[in-house]
């Protein structure tokens, strides 16, 4: 017997962290335990960076793992959970949910630790903020009626899931257990997905351009609100000394 395929959306994902990963490595990177100043000079969120200018540091810390244990066991979570959202929600709307509720996850990491002076330059690297948004996505398909249902009568539609609640609550279980887990991350993410499911399943049966266009309209407006919000209730001035501080201890470029 054949393994199952990935579906081609999850399996790009999959492969696009990979290649991320290797890339890290042909450059010397080491690939057990990277250095901080590697992660950072690779586009590792640090709240202190992000706060001051590179903006981009929500999304590109998605794509970079700690190691190729941290990246073993996300791509695996990654596979169940992307492979699952997209037999619910579709292609387009499952890479919304992964895309718009791991940059929100990021955000989350930074309020987290916007007043802590260690967590400010820690380095927040992984995709398991947009996986806890596919976790997200799904508890609300569980109450909501996902695209791939739309179209079955109300008694013939699936009920809930008590498997994937145990799966979730395990995860965020774990985050308060296990050291060094950005739980921040988790738990924004996964409320971040609920979100963008509820947004994605609204009108499941809307096909169109426009309905397609309204939805992914409402998740780009959800996403800039949070990040405006959470560069303008930063005290950047302050911030841009500590920056340079900062970046010539760890001797990256400023």
């Amino acid at each position: 017997m054949h393994p199952p395929r990935l579906p081609a959306a999850t399996a790009v994902l999959v492969a696009l962290n990979v290649a991320v990963w290797l890339l890290q490595v042909a450059s010397g990177v080491p690939p057990l335990h990277p250095p901080s100043a590697s992660l950072v000079a690779w586009g590792g969120d640090v709240p202190l960076l992000t706060l001051t200018g590179d903006t981009w540091r929500l999304f590109t810390a998605m794509f970079l793992h700690g190691g190729v244990g941290h990246l073993a066991m996300n791509m695996l979570a990654l596979a169940f959970t992307a492979t699952r959202t997209q037999d619910e929600y579709g292609t387009a709307r499952m890479l919304v949910i992964y895309a718009v509720g791991g940059i929100l996850a990021s955000c989350a990491t930074v309020r987290a630790n916007l007043h802590d002076p260690v967590g400010l330059v820690t380095v927040s690297v992984g995709a398991s903020g947009a996986i806890m948004a596919q976790f997200g996505a799904l508890l609300t398909a569980l109450v909501l009626v996902p695209p791939r249902f739309a179209h079955l009568p109300p008694d013939k539609r699936p009920g809930i899931d008590q498997g994937l609640i145990q799966v979730v609550v395990m995860n965020v279980a774990l985050g308060f257990i296990v050291p060094h887990v950005d739980q921040a991350a988790h738990l924004g993410g996964l409320f971040a997905g609920m979100v963008l499911g509820a947004v994605m399943a609204a009108v499941p049966t809307a096909t169109s351009a426009r309905a397609a266009l309204a939805r992914h309209g409402i998740a780009a407006l959800l996403l800039t609100a949070c990040v405006s919000a959470l560069l303008h209730g930063a005290p950047r001035q302050q911030m841009m000394v500590q920056r340079v501080l900062w970046l010539g201890q760890l001797g990256a470029p400023r």
